[in-house]
């Protein structure tokens, strides 16, 4: 068999990869070559990228560049890696002083997504690493981001399928409403055994300058271990989502003054 073509998708992402601090505009004809595609298909490539403003076309060289969704991107991709430095020694101060594995997560559409992990020294069957996506219905931290989210975000997530992972997963829409609005209420969420058998959680929000949400700060471990500790682990939790609020505050802060 012969070798497979490239996708419109890979084509436009190579498209993109072509643009850099040395070639920050490029013409069809460039881009064709760069590509190894036909002029017609480049031209194809570079309209449907500048119809999402991936790239714009500049009027007097004819040329196309990186566009406002580009910088978008590039700014959210910037903002997870202060948070992943700045969340680092807060993670592993709170797993020294609990034992327990601690967790940076954010959400995205209807998943949450682990940022940083610090592990516990002890062994834990944890259903986490960096990278991975779980549902944010049934999980502490997704839970404890979504409840701050407008109500639009709020009904996305509770109208699309929720499967009972055990039989702690509230999967009844009206229920979950309510843990939402208690932990708006408490500042901090318990998850006992909701996504996984035998895990607990404890989970507190991270707030930005303007106090909206971005972020969940949790420690997680096996129920045995943790519940009984539960009111004494409750504040270390929350302790450490105020600190990173704090730190994420005071750095958008001075970068709107600098700005």
């Amino acid at each position: 068999m012969g070798e497979r073509s490239p996708t419109s998708l890979e084509n436009a992402l190579y498209a993109l990869k072509c643009f850099s601090s040395s070639n920050p505009e490029l013409g069809v004809s460039e881009l064709s070559e760069e590509l190894g595609v036909g002029v017609s298909t480049a031209h194809r490539l570079l309209v449907s990228l500048a119809e999402e403003n991936f790239i714009v076309k500049n009027r007097e060289t004819q040329k196309y560049a990186l566009g406002l969704s580009i910088l978008e991107l590039t700014h959210t991709v910037t903002e997870q890696i202060h948070i992943i430095r700045e969340s680092t020694p807060i993670l592993k101060h709170l797993r020294d002083e609990t034992g327990e594995s601690a967790h940076l997560s954010i959400i995205d559409d209807t998943q949450l997504i682990y940022l940083q992990k610090e592990e516990s020294p002890y062994s834990t069957q944890l259903d986490t690493f960096l990278g991975k996506h779980n549902p944010v219905y049934c999980t502490g931290a997704g839970q404890t981001i979504l409840a701050y989210q407008s109500k639009g975000e709020i009904n996305k997530v509770l109208s699309g399928e929720m499967t009972a992972f055990t039989e702690n997963t509230l999967t009844r829409p009206e229920k979950l409403k309510e843990k939402l609005a208690h932990i708006r209420q408490a500042g901090y969420t318990i998850s006992d055994q909701e996504y996984q058998t035998g895990i607990f959680s404890i989970s507190s929000p991270v707030y930005n300058k303007e106090n909206a949400v971005i972020a969940a700060i949790s420690i997680v471990g096996p129920v045995q271990r943790m519940k009984p500790s539960e009111d004494s682990l409750i504040g270390k939790v929350m302790m450490a989502g105020r600190d990173l609020s704090d730190i994420v505050k005071r750095r958008q802060a001075h970068a709107a003054r600098k700005g």
